[in-house]
């Protein structure tokens, strides 16, 4: 049994699982990391950890996890893991979860990929595929603020732009609707961006969206790129149970 834990900036999403079937799926806030989540009486093979909420959540984790008596590893991105390269210029900084997220994309689809995470931060990143040696390449990508974070920056540095809900309208004809439309326009014309360099390299391409807005994306995407698209909902989840079941 393995136990699988993506600590995010805002929520934490665990999985308890086999190499056959999902046992436990949960979510909780990652500001209560400290409280007793983990609570269930079965043996626990390996515990696989994805990070980017810093060093002190981890450090209350590990303790948290001692009553497991069991191996516990925070993966770290690496120059290579089987048949995904990382083309990072400093391969250890780039960010487990977009590392992991490229190791699911690459262990269930054939062709190059786009894949969008969209949560407390929005990451876009390129995934190459090599047909002929069987190869991925994590490429780069691009970071934003998140909806939620977008609304706080503006609301905390401006006298005007409070944080309002807002849907997306174009032309949008008033503030809230304004900043939801920014967002969203902004994260489509990445999407394109990114996509258009993966189709000049690949004449097949996939765009996978995951995280909490992934359906705002989906529902305004392109009608151009919507064929391309899916949602993958717990992608870092996944990519950490490759690292265990191997």
């Amino acid at each position: 049994m393995f136990l699988l834990i993506d600590i995010g900036n805002t929520r934490t999403k665990w999985m308890l699982r086999d190499k056959d079937r999902i046992y436990k799926h949960d979510s909780f806030l990652t500001e209560d990391i400290d409280q007793d989540h983990f609570e269930f009486d079965v043996a626990i093979k390996k515990i696989l950890i994805s990070n980017v909420a810093g060093f002190e959540k981890e450090a209350i984790l590990k303790i948290k996890l001692k009553k497991f008596s069991c191996p516990v590893e925070f993966i770290k991105p690496q120059k290579k893991y089987k048949y995904l390269l990382n083309g990072y210029k400093e391969p250890t900084k780039l960010g487990a979860d977009r590392w992991l997220s490229a190791l699911s994309v690459s262990h269930h689809i054939k062709k190059s990929g786009v894949i969008v995470s969209l949560g407390t931060a929005v990451t876009i990143d390129y995934v190459s595929f090599d047909q002929k040696n069987n190869q991925y390449t994590f490429e780069g990508g691009v970071i934003l603020p998140g909806l939620h974070l977008t609304k706080n920056a503006l609301a905390n540095n401006t006298a005007n732009l409070k944080s309002f809900e807002g849907v997306v309208q174009m032309p949008p004809i008033n503030t809230a609707n304004a900043i939801e439309s920014g967002f969203v326009v902004s994260v489509l014309g990445n999407i394109k961006s990114l996509f258009d360099i993966a189709c000049s390299e690949s004449e097949d391409v996939a765009i996978i969206l995951s995280g909490g807005d992934a359906e705002l994306i989906d529902q305004h995407m392109y009608k151009s790129l919507k064929k391309y698209v899916s949602i993958k909902k717990d992608l870092v989840l996944e990519g950490l149970f490759i690292f265990a079941s191997h």
